[in-house]
């Protein structure tokens, strides 16, 4: 009878063991996929794949003028539509007469391939065939944002502006610190912040892009970018860092603040919207560089904010621009705005 006790004794424990296993190891993978999805995780079922070069002649009508979304330094964007998947997709042409397109191409299909996050654009696959190199992306219904802030699609509201500057810091927090690898962008800039159906913004184009090596605070490369966006002290010694990333952030929240493009005419003078905005701050009248398009139908705290940031993240003095998760806390009103001086 004491046998058969210790055999039910055993038999029991070792159920409930094996029961409590599975609960904890079910508790632990929702709570992973819950904090994955809240990070801006998205489906992993539709990694990216091969395309084979036919198809995607055909998704874009053999890359017709009229698919044509737009155009940058090293290709072309053509609207396509993917009958198998029943989607609309952008499909990004490389040059292949541009120095290293090869790279570029390499580049970024390295880099998005890890990446998955809701505020950058999702990669969907790629094709190197009959010497062409293309890039096949979700596709963004409101285009750039450069095409609101200064060209002829609809002027956004400040509600609407608000929520792409908060997205595109949150992207920028995501590829310094959370993703596997940081990530420098080094090409932050309106034109390649998308917009989707609820004017989301998503971060592209990731050609430019460089992986950080984990034991170093800095990449010395060559200098790559925009003028008008690029770090002072990345354009005089070629260290790209996150610190020139969140320059170029700084340059865009002040744009899109101020509805003016980086560089432009004032009072005929050739003069850098950072100089300008500092010069509104420094006496005290801030809010005269919001964008008069606004006719002031924005908050006061959140502009005040936004101005702010963008001066804090343009500093001279690279160690004094702050993270992307000061500017996001910065941003959200959850901490005061910082005392900067331009010196």
């Amino acid at each position: 009878v004491k046998y058969k006790f210790h055999v039910k004794l055993v038999v029991v424990a070792v159920t409930c063991s094996i029961i409590f296993v599975v609960l904890v190891l079910s508790v632990s993978w929702f709570i992973i996929k819950k904090r994955r999805t809240k990070d801006g995780f998205g489906n992993l079922d539709h990694m990216p794949r091969r395309f084979a070069y036919k198809e995607l002649v055909a998704a874009t009508n053999e890359f017709a003028d009229d698919r044509r979304l737009g155009e940058g330094g090293y290709g072309q964007v053509y609207r396509g539509f993917l009958s198998d998947l029943g989607r609309v997709v952008a499909v990004k042409r490389i040059f292949s007469d541009v120095e290293d397109s090869e790279k570029i191409f390499t580049n970024e299909v390295k880099i998005i391939s890890r990446l998955m996050h809701r505020n950058l654009v999702q990669f969907m696959g790629w094709c190197h065939e009959q010497g062409e190199l293309l890039l096949v992306f979700e596709y963004m219904v409101n285009g750039s944002l450069d095409t609101h802030l200064f060209g002829s699609r609809r002027t956004l509201t400040w509600g609407v502006r608000y929520k792409v500057v908060l997205g595109v810091a949150r992207a920028l927090r995501y590829l310094h610190e959370d993703a596997v690898q940081c990530v420098l962008h080094r090409d932050i800039k309106s034109g390649n912040v998308l917009l989707d159906t609820d004017f989301n913004a998503k971060v592209s184009d990731f050609g430019m892009a460089k992986l950080v090596d984990p034991r170093l605070r800095t990449q010395k490369t060559k200098v790559v970018g925009t003028y008008g966006y690029l770090a002072p002290e990345y354009v005089k010694e070629g260290r790209a860092s996150k610190e020139s990333d969140m320059y170029g952030f700084g340059v865009l929240a002040l744009e899109i603040a101020c509805g003016m493009r980086t560089y432009q005419d004032r009072e005929n003078n050739h003069v850098p919207l950072t100089n300008w905005v500092w010069k509104q701050y420094e006496v005290g009248n801030v809010l005269s560089a919001a964008d008069k398009g606004l006719n002031d139908d924005y908050d006061v705290n959140e502009m005040t904010c936004l101005l702010t940031v963008g001066l804090w993240c343009t500093l001279h003095d690279h160690k004094k621009r702050p993270k992307a998760e000061q500017v996001i806390n910065v941003l959200k009103q959850e901490v005061p705005l910082p005392n900067i001086d331009r010196v």
